[in-house]
Order: structure tokens, then C-alpha cells, then sequence
């Protein structure tokens, strides 16, 4: 008889890549359990409608402000907002309680230290499975360097806070996902007697999604790949336009530089009209085509983009990745065997060039990062892990 789990999850709450992480996820455990999917959507969402038999949709209406025992400015106030969809998401998650015997309770990103104190007395019995990402402490720095001198102070106590309410969090869980062996031993680090609970879950993708049976003439093209809706990832494209396209079209004048994106900013479609080399495709449904198709992929240089995701895609779809060693730094790699990593603008340019130009060197570094793929990265291996975890 499969066990029932409650899994918990919001929408519109967390960047593009977190939210496929936590559907990949729950389409892991559907194998497992028969789950109740209780969901904060602020508006009508239709995705997970029909989705499987063994799942079961439940909404709760209003926002809830992510993370929130863990991330919380110090120098703003919480609104009542944010408090009112709190008070909505307890009886929600009581009313399921007393109407099910949930074995697991499943407590995505997007709601990481939310709640679990409620589940825990609700449901002592049950396993609390958590995914943990530590993106606590840069986000958090990098907000702190818009008006440095008045937070540094909030910065640092808030750093504090988050190191307790992390160690609250293990010692209430039964199972931490971490999503890189560096956040594993940061959160080992936190507590040596809850250090077993922590596993390593990397960022994983369907193969499946991927396969394309028509062979692809690679083109004189790179492709922007990272986030474009967020300011950082505008901020990445206007860099890389200033900075790093004309060292590459110096040397190889007709390329060509592909952007897709659902949402781009005004100020990257401006590029694109007063540069006809850059073309925007507003379709993110044709992104795999474009990446196949282009003989160099190129991922954001900074944090916040969630890179490993997209540099999986590239690999999946056997093309070299140039990426920054941030970029890179949870993923199984080695500069010159299975990707290029630059250091600078310049560096990254001259990475681009050198796949422009040497296709046979592209091939080569394309086709062993799609081994390291299937090795560690391929979503069947990933989910005979969690589900022995489970």
C-alpha cells in the first residue's frame, strides 16, 4: 500500500529555477507516495491540473513572503499581509492533518523554515523532508551593499539569526536535501549530531526532454543563457554587450549572439534593435533549439541566475558551456575537459572565440560534459537516490 505524503510548495516565490527543482521533485515521489499538494498561488495557476491520479491539488490564495523565519530584513517590518497568509496556510495544513495520516511531509525551497514547527506537532510521527539551499547569506550581502554603512550592522545580526534558525531546522528535520556538496558540509558544519540527515541532491534534468532525432548544422552563433527578468541578468546582458561582444566580433565578424527569454528588458530589446548581430527570440519554448544550434553557450558571470541548471541543459544538448568559476562551482567539473571557465571579461571572450573557431575542440569538450550528464546528473540516477532516501 503506497504512504501518503503532504507536500508543500510556493509559487511565484522563488526563482525559475528553484520552482522546476521542486516540481522535478514531486514528480520523484509521485513514484513513492500518493501526495496532497498544498500549494501558495497568489493567482490562478492550471499547471499540476490533471498532472497524475496520485496527486491531489490544494491552493491557498494569498502570497506568503518566502523563507521567512530564515531570510527577514531587519530594517522593514513585516505586513500584515504576509501574516494573514500565514495564519491561512495553518489551517490549511491542520485541516489536511485531521483528515490524513501523512507518513512524509515534503517542505520545498520556496517555504525552507516555514511551519515546521506546526508539522512537527501535528505530525510527530512523520518524516520531515526538506530541500536546502544556502542562498541565505549572499542574498542577503549582496542587498547589504546598496546602503553598505547603515546595514552593515542589520547584515550581520541577521547572519546570526539565520545560523540559529538553520540548526532549529536540522534538529527538526529528518532529512535535509542539500543542492551541493558545498552546502552540505556548510550545513554539516551547523550541527555534528544532525550532520547523517544531510544528503546531497545536485541539480538534475530529464534526458528524456532532450533527445532530437534530426541531426543540427552548428552555426558561426553563442547564446545568452541565464534569467533575463531579473535586474541581474539585464545588468549581465548590457555587461556582456559593452564588455566582452565586441572583443568577439573583432575576430569573428558574422556571428551571431541569441537571447531567449520569456520577459526581457526594455533595455536588452533596445540592444537588439540597434544591433543586428543579437536576436532576441521572446519564446523560451525554442531555447533547446537555439542552444543546439549555436557553438557556444555562454552563462551568466555573477550570482543569482541559477547557472547550474542552465549549463546542464547546454550539456544535455552537446554544447560547450563557458561559465565563470561561480557559475561552475557545484558542478562536477574541470576547465578544458568538460567546460571553459573564464575569470574575467577578457578570459571569456577568448573562451568564445576558441569555440568559434575550433569546432573539433567544441565537439570534444561538448561530448564529455554530456558524459558527466549521464554519470551524475541524469534525473533516473537522481531519483533512485531520493527514493532510497525516502
Amino acid at each position: 500500500m503506497r504512504e501518503r505524503m503532504l507536500f508543500l510548495s510556493a509559487h511565484n516565490q522563488c526563482s525559475e529555477g528553484a520552482e522546476l527543482r521542486t516540481e522535478s521533485f514531486l514528480v520523484i515521489l509521485l513514484e513513492k507516495f500518493d501526495i496532497d499538494l498544498l500549494e501558495y498561488c497568489p493567482g490562478a495557476r492550471e499547471r499540476f491540473a490533471n498532472f497524475s491520479p496520485a496527486l491531489t491539488l490544494h491552493r491557498a490564495g494569498k502570497a506568503v513572503d518566502p523563507r521567512r523565519t530564515l531570510l527577514r530584513p531587519l530594517d522593514r517590518l513585516r505586513s500584515q499581509t504576509s501574516h494573514d497568509a500565514g495564519k491561512e496556510l495553518r489551517m490549511e495544513i491542520k485541516k489536511l492533518c485531521s483528515q490524513h495520516a501523512y507518513s512524509h511531509v515534503f517542505i520545498s525551497h520556496s517555504l525552507l523554515g516555514n511551519f515546521i514547527d506546526l508539522i512537527s506537532t501535528l505530525l510527530p510521527g512523520a518524516v520531515i523532508v526538506t530541500d536546502a539551499q544556502r542562498t541565505v547569506s549572499r542574498t542577503v550581502e549582496r542587498e547589504g551593499t546598496v546602503q553598505r554603512k547603515i546595514r552593515h550592522h542589520y547584515r550581520k545580526i541577521n547572519e546570526a539569526r539565520v545560523r540559529h534558525d538553520e540548526r532549529k531546522l536540522m534538529s527538526k528535520t529528518g532529512l535535509l536535501l542539500a543542492a551541493s556538496e558545498w552546502d552540505a558540509l556548510s550545513f554539516k558544519a551547523l550541527s555534528f549530531a544532525n550532520a547523517g540527515k544531510v544528503h546531497v541532491v545536485p541539480p538534475f534534468v530529464n534526458l528524456q526532454e532532450y533527445q532530437y532525432t534530426d541531426p543540427v548544422c552548428k552555426e558561426n552563433g553563442i547564446m545568452l543563457h541565464w534569467d533575463m527578468h531579473t535586474v541581474q541578468g539585464k545588468n549581465a546582458v548590457m555587461l556582456f554587450h559593452k564588455k566582452i561582444y565586441p572583443l568577439i566580433r573583432a575576430e569573428v565578424p558574422d556571428v551571431q549572439c541569441y537571447i531567449v527569454s520569456s520577459a526581457v528588458h526594455p533595455e536588452v530589446l533596445a540592444l537588439s534593435r540597434a544591433d543586428s548581430s543579437v536576436k532576441v527570440i521572446e519564446e523560451p519554448g525554442q531555447a533547446a533549439e537555439y542552444i543546439r544550434r549555436s557553438k557556444a553557450v555562454l552563462v551568466y558571470l555573477r550570482e543569482g541566475s541559477h547557472s547550474q541548471k542552465k549549463i546542464l541543459e547546454a550539456w544535455a544538448l552537446r554544447t560547450p558551456v563557458v561559465t565563470s568559476l561561480r557559475g561552475a562551482e557545484a558542478l562536477n567539473c574541470e576547465h578544458g575537459r568538460n567546460i571553459l571557465l573564464a575569470g574575467t571579461t577578457v578570459a571569456m571572450a577568448e573562451h568564445a572565440i576558441k569555440l568559434l573557431q575550433s569546432p573539433e575542440l567544441g565537439s570534444l569538450i561538448a561530448d564529455r560534459a554530456y558524459r558527466t550528464l549521464v554519470n551524475h546528473y541524469e534525473m533516473k540516477k537522481v531519483q533512485a537516490k531520493v527514493l532510497s532516501l525516502v
